[in-house]
């Protein structure tokens, strides 16, 4: 039975995740004094819930091995190496849950960061000086598009599993084309729309308000994040980001603001379903899916949000974006991909991407909702 549990507490309006030790009934302080320093940061109540449950399994395989997070500080470098090799194994066997699913290699090293984070964290805390020694200097070199170079160096661990190549599903230019041509009202069309044009994520396009996230003046959509979206979509971390639309594109969003303002009187949500039950309330990521499923039954192509977010990037990057364009407008906090890449302007990318719309076929007319 784990010893170490995720509880949460509310103070009526914020959620807080705490670690718990169930032998005494207490609360472990150090780990949760962790979670409440990365909610500052504005991590989202999900990536929060997540980040407890991985300190839940490594405090619980430390008990298992009779170690505590001072004790693994002072091991030696062999016996460092040796015991986070050990829990990466004990992670990838599914020895960490109940269920016994056995993550991938991927996953497994991604709890493992999230440890050493931990420690990041702890080492801080107390100013000690003591660091773990099986970490070591890796260095990140990018050059730009006209010749800039940056390098950022980073703490890396040699006894990660081996990389798993993932090829992630993206859609052709004439499949996404065939899907918007497919669907049948301006909602749906302009979902899609948003969708490529920007690349943001489905949370993030369902949580835009049209009183307070568009700029039409400058045809700029922006990502914000809220905890309170009645819909349950949200932005994946506390922080604004926008993205401008094409011409064709922010006109369709006007006829369709326009066409369904007795639909959207009771909300300012852009997006709200149409019909049955729900009409008129925010757009849900079920309701969404039923969009991808009613597309697929009339065109015969299998697709789904995320595929348009991959498409983004890929056509960005075949139109000359560089990397940091492109993890900036994606939103990436990945450290080896986007943190080295640094100094994207607003305009840089506001730029890039009006000579995107110019250079790139569009797929909708707006004659045709004139």
């Amino acid at each position: 039975m784990s010893r170490y549990i995720v509880d949460s507490v509310s103070n009526g309006t914020i959620v807080y995740f705490i670690i718990r030790d169930t032998s005494n009934n207490s609360i472990v302080p150090l780990p949760t004094k962790y979670l409440k320093f990365k909610k500052n940061l504005g991590r989202k109540k999900k990536t929060l819930k997540n980040i407890a449950l991985k300190l839940t399994w490594y405090l619980n395989y430390l008990e298992d091995n009779k170690l505590t997070i001072n004790k693994v500080l002072e091991l030696s470098a062999f016996e460092q190496q040796e015991h986070f090799t050990s829990y990466l194994h004990f992670i990838r066997a599914g020895r960490h849950t109940a269920s016994g699913k056995c993550p991938d290699n991927n996953t497994a090293n991604d709890y493992l960061r999230s440890i050493f984070d931990f420690y990041d964290f702890v080492i801080l805390e107390y100013d000690n000086g003591t660091a773990l020694k099986v970490l070591r200097d890796s260095t990140f070199v990018y050059t730009n598009s006209i010749g800039l170079r940056y390098a950022k160096t980073v703490k890396t661990f040699h006894g990660y599993l081996p990389r798993e190549e993932h090829h992630a599903k993206s859609i052709t230019e004439d499949d996404l084309h065939t899907l918007i041509s497919s669907a049948r009202t301006k909602r749906d069309k302009l979902l899609l729309l948003l969708l490529e044009e920007t690349g943001f994520r489905i949370g993030e396009i369902l949580g835009i308000k049209y009183t307070t996230d568009i700029d039409f003046e400058n045809k700029k959509v922006f990502v914000r994040y809220r905890e309170t979206n009645p819909n349950g979509a949200y932005a994946k971390y506390a922080e604004e980001r926008g993205a401008r639309i094409s011409n064709s594109t922010f006109d369709l969003l006007m006829i369709y603001l326009t066409d369904t303002t007795e639909l959207r009187k009771n909300t300012d949500y852009l997006f709200v379903s149409e019909s049955g039950p729900s009409k008129g309330k925010p757009l849900t990521l079920s309701g969404v899916n039923s969009l991808f499923e009613r597309l697929e039954k009339r065109c015969g192509i299998s697709g789904h949000s995320h595929m348009l977010r991959h498409y983004f990037a890929n056509e960005r990057r075949k139109a000359g974006w560089d990397m940091a364009q492109i993890s900036t407008s994606l939103g990436h906090k990945n450290i080896a991909t986007t943190e080295a890449y640094l100094n994207v302007e607003d305009d840089e990318l506001a730029e890039a991407n009006d000579n995107y719309f110019v250079e790139s076929m569009k797929f909708v007319n707006i004659n045709d909702f004139l």
